[in-house]
């Protein structure tokens, strides 16, 4: 049974699986569908797996505890990556551009920039994404789907990100802070434009928590704090 052979073939980026069923979820991170809805707040998944893992967000039921600080999580993988944040272990390694990540998928992602892949791909228009999330947002502009909506007013929008920066502008709340002034933001997209202020001054940038700093040697005190 298990021979190692891959006959079912992606048309489109050309990843190969030896179940046919592997190929048809597969072939939904390119097309954006997502059959599988949750009764309870519709959102969509494009696999039946994918959605039992996210009903236990609406029950609660998270199995999986960090030994370090306590944090409970619905999957054993949240838990192994949560738990690099507390040892700053970063294994994978670009080799054009030295960048360490936490993850070998977030490393093949990065990997795309230097690359050019974009094996994501509109089959509406052909536009091409070098990750499955920037594919799933662009269909929607195609559909006209916005499946996160706003209980205070009930706009709808495309991304749950989208979704978090209007609720933080009707509530006025300034929840994106600036790591190296303290400055506080109510949109990511001014906090970014901020950071640049910062770029110049302070060239020397952590890994770990992004806080910046005017000298190499400062970065490395601060560093040992990790």
């Amino acid at each position: 049974v298990h021979t190692g052979e891959k006959p079912y073939r992606c048309p489109i980026c050309a990843k190969a699986f030896a179940l046919s069923s592997g190929l048809v979820l597969h072939k939904r991170t390119h097309t954006g569908e997502r059959p599988h809805a949750c009764p309870l707040c519709g959102k969509a998944f494009i696999s039946s797996s994918h959605l039992a893992l996210h009903l236990r967000s609406h029950t609660g039921e998270r199995k999986y505890q960090c030994p370090i600080c306590g944090k409970l999580f619905l999957q054993s993988s949240h838990l192994v990556r949560h738990k690099a944040i507390h040892t700053g272990d970063r294994p994978f390694k670009c080799e054009d551009c030295g960048k360490l990540f936490g993850r070998a998928s977030h490393l093949a992602t990065h990997r795309r920039v230097h690359t050019g892949e974009r094996p994501f791909k509109c089959l509406q228009c052909e536009k091409a994404f070098t990750q499955k999330a920037g594919l799933v947002l662009h269909v929607r502009l195609h559909t006209g789907e916005r499946p996160y909506k706003c209980e205070k007013c009930g706009k709808n929008f495309r991304s749950s990100a989208h979704l978090v920066s209007h609720q933080l502008l009707e509530s006025g709340e300034r929840n994106f802070k600036c790591s190296t002034c303290g400055k506080a933001f109510k949109q990511a997209s001014s906090l970014k434009q901020h950071l640049k202020t910062h770029e110049a001054r302070e060239p020397h940038r952590c890994s770990v928590c992004s806080r910046a700093f005017s000298r190499s040697s400062y970065l490395q005190l601060h560093m040992r704090t990790h």
